[in-house]
């Protein structure tokens, strides 16, 4: 062998195992971002309107699962974000609701309610009752999170922190053995954790809550990012449909937050803007520093997740000009957080995957308008009417205990419940509206004769969910003057996004359908870890080609 050929061979395998080491390499960090009420076209309707540095750099060279849905219902905050980390929908981890009827208690719960926890600000724990309302924690999700697997995987050794301005958004991704979770006081501008994770905040996150962001955000101006005239994939900027803040005549811009605060929740007021998503940005920079994430041996993991879409979804609607200008803003704060990544955890080191809690849909209002059918229910008139159905069937009084706008949990009586709840579903059939009305205790009542059926049976638990799951036409929402909501098993509400950028992830897209209960499988596999305990096993396998 000449010495030439010798030299080539030793280069070549050099290199080879480099690229072996490369691709081998386990992340330093991942990061998961959830945007609060994304509908996967907004990735492209506004897309005019976007950097090269945010979504589409993620687009660009990542991959893209353009078919990515939910599988159940309601599409809804908690459960979104509780599915997306489980890998398995409310039927294993318990989650059925935002908040359902606890028949223990005899009165509604919410999703991360803890009486057992209390709140941790920068002055420590509080234990005023007047706190209650914070004592928060993962304790009613009944299964691991993929979170929970790599902390177990490392004994402990990775971190684990989640963020948002809402609480469930923050507690739910991180699992039950986080290092912490953070989110948002309204009454107070800070940002507080839960006992259930440590007794006093950090001394970095101390420091952020004294510098007073949200303070500084809500004395601000919220006026359009860029020339209105460039904003044309949206509604005129006074709609109907919109909502008008206490000060002001109509919905339109600016909006003079300094003068609008005190009149309209004062640190509430900035979840309504896009300042919310600025404001959750700043955090996550203070918190990869403060923590050091990405910095160890091990592989920590930060999931974030940006609520201000959400709610000014739900203010404003999905073709209004302030949700426009919102993800005009929010492509910004994606182009931050990738160039905040890339300085200190190092573009490669990490892994970050982009997806929503849910779609969200028209307002009835507007779809009438477009001659495209539209309706409004209302659950309180729902419950009377109901009600009086079987006190005029059985007598006595009070039947339903519970009602929103999925579940009905009904009061235990003299009457056989059994008896109560079929008389109950043929008075829903025949209400004006509603699709399907289920009784998933009732053995002999299958729920496979429609495609609603499986979302419920995904839906269902024995424990939490309600006597009977109901289900509208497409087109039909609770009723609400403006702005928009979500919960249907309708593609609206269940398309979302879901990108994944960063180490060996491959660039690529698939429109092939995806399930949103694949992200846990996908991250094991990625990660050489276990799956959580109830999770979907397959993962996106267009991935790992």
């Amino acid at each position: 062998m000449s010495k030439q050929k010798a030299i080539l061979l030793f280069l070549f395998a050099v290199i080879t195992s480099f690229t072996y080491a490369q691709k081998t390499a386990k992340p330093k960090l991942v990061v998961g971002v959830v945007v609060d009420q994304m509908r996967y076209e907004y990735l492209y309707r506004f897309q005019d309107n976007y950097t090269d540095d945010g979504f589409k750099r993620l687009m660009r060279e990542g991959f893209n699962a353009r078919n990515t849905h939910y599988n159940y219902v309601p599409t809804a905050t908690c459960l979104g974000h509780a599915t997306i980390y489980t890998g398995t929908t409310p039927t294993n981890h318990g989650i059925v609701s935002n908040s359902w009827y606890s028949r223990d208690l005899k009165r509604k719960m919410y999703c991360v309610e803890d009486s057992t926890v209390f709140m941790v600000d920068n002055s420590g724990i509080q234990k005023d009752e007047k706190y209650s309302s914070y004592s928060r924690s993962p304790k009613n999700i009944k299964t691991t999170t993929i979170t929970d697997e790599l902390k177990l995987f490392s004994n402990g050794r990775s971190k684990v922190i989640g963020l948002s301005i809402k609480d469930r958004s923050a507690i739910s991704p991180a699992g039950h053995l986080a290092d912490a979770a953070y989110w948002y006081n309204k009454e107070t501008g800070q940002f507080i954790t839960s006992s259930f994770y440590k007794t006093e905040l950090p001394k970095w996150l101390v420091n952020f809550n004294m510098e007073k962001r949200a303070d500084a955000l809500l004395n601000s101006t919220w006026k359009p990012l860029l020339p209105m005239e460039k904003y044309i994939n949206s509604n005129s900027d006074n709609d109907a449909f919109e909502k008008v803040f206490k000060g002001k005549k109509e919905s339109t811009f600016p909006y003079n937050l300094k003068q609008l605060r005190k009149t309209n929740g004062d640190f509430e007021l900035i979840t309504e803007t896009p300042f919310g998503n600025t404001l959750l940005t700043e955090l996550i920079k203070a918190t990869i520093k403060g923590e050091k994430l990405g910095q160890g041996k091990e592989t920590d993991f930060l999931t974030v997740s940006y609520s201000s879409t959400d709610y000014v979804g739900h203010s404003f609607g999905i073709r209004s000009k302030e949700l426009e200008d919102t993800y005009v803003r929010m492509d910004r704060e994606i182009a931050t957080l990738l160039k905040t990544l890339d300085k200190e955890v190092g573009q490669g080191n990490y892994v970050l995957f982009l997806t929503a809690d849910h779609g969200a849909s028209d307002h009835p209002v507007f779809l009438e308008t477009k001659q495209i059918p539209g309706e409004f229910y209302n659950t309180k008139q729902l419950k009377k009417a109901l009600n009086d159905y079987l006190v005029n069937l059985f007598g006595t009084n009070n039947y339903v205990a519970y009602f929103d706008s999925t579940q009905i949990y009904f009061n235990d009586t003299n009457v056989q419940k059994t008896q109560v709840i079929k008389e109950a579903v043929t008075f829903l059939k025949s209400v004006e509206g509603i699709k399907d009305a289920f009784a998933p205790y009732i053995p002999d009542w299958s729920l496979s004769n429609s495609h609603t059926g499986d979302f419920i049976k995904n839906s269902f638990n024995p424990e939490e969910s309600g006597d009977i799951i109901y289900h509208t036409y497409s087109g039909w929402m609770p009723k609400r003057a403006f702005g928009t909501t979500h919960g249907t098993s309708y593609t609206s509400d269940t398309h979302v996004p879901l990108l994944w950028f960063g180490n060996n992830i491959q660039k690529g897209e698939t429109i092939k359908p995806v399930r949103i209960t694949q992200i846990a499988p996908t991250l094991s596999f990625l990660l050489n870890i276990p799956l959580p305990n109830a999770s979907d096993y397959q993962a996106l396998e267009a991935m790992f080609r």
